[in-house]
Parts: structure tokens; sequence; C-alpha cells
């Protein structure tokens, strides 16, 4: 059954959103997750050493493909050591599709995981666990 917000808003209009909104989202959300230690760019520049030099429109090593009904995002990743490669992959690729499904209303095909790199660790006290993150970021009932 269509959800009756949804229907009034598509009478009003079309409701369009950009790939950015979608890399952004992706690159938000994967900022957060324990074990990422950044996001590596197609020229392969770590999007971080943009950030020192003021540069917000470096790419952000995410691709975004719009299909008819779905959205597939390819994100290459820089992890830190010490962290299981599957278990924070499969973090990022369950707390990108479920916010970028709950924040567009778009429905997500795949999340695609490439492991560029791995770098030394950052403080702990920046970050969600990625055991926890789905129930901090309220995705996950209680």
């Amino acid at each position: 059954m269509a959800d009756p917000n949804e229907t009034a808003t598509r009478e009003l209009g079309d409701i369009g959103v950009s790939n950015e909104v979608f890399e952004t989202i992706a690159v938000t959300c994967t900022r957060k997750i324990a074990g990422v230690a950044g996001m590596e760019a197609a020229d392969g520049l770590v999007d971080s050493l943009s950030k020192v030099w003021g540069r917000g429109d470096a790419p952000k090593g995410v691709k975004v493909t719009t299909g008819e009904d779905d959205v597939t995002i390819d994100m290459t990743v820089i992890l830190e050591e010490g962290h299981a490669i599957p278990k924070v992959a499969g973090t990022i690729q369950r707390e990108v599709k479920a916010i970028i499904e709950e924040m567009t209303g778009h429905a997500v095909k795949a999340v695609n995981i490439l492991v560029a790199d791995l770098q030394p660790g950052r403080p702990e006290t920046e970050l969600l666990p990625p055991e926890e993150t789905e129930e901090q970021l309220g995705l996950v009932e209680k």
C-alpha cells in the first residue's frame, strides 16, 4: 500500500535528489564509523588532506549510479589498522543503505566497498563503535 504522504507529495510535483546529496550522506555516515580513517578520492588523494588545504570541492571517494528505481553507491575507503575489514565494511554498507533510504526515500540496490589502504587509528573518543552505530543512530527499535 502506498504511503499517503508520498502520494500527496508527488501530486504537488516531482522531487529530485542529486547525486551529490547521495554522496554527502554516504560520506557523512561513513566517517562516523569506528575503523574508518578516510575516503580515497578518484585521483588517489586522501580526502582528509583536502580538508587541511581547505578544499571542500575535492572528490569524496564515492560514486553514485542512479537507476530507474534505485541507486548504487561505490565507495573507496581507507580503514584504520587493527579493525576487522569485513566488520567495518559491513557496517558501512548497512548504515549507508539505511540512512540514504530513510533520508531520500530512494531504494539502495548496493553499497560496494573498496578498501584502498590502511592507516594508523584515531582516538576512540571521536567515533561510534561499529556494533553500536545502528542503535545510536536510532535505526534499530529497542
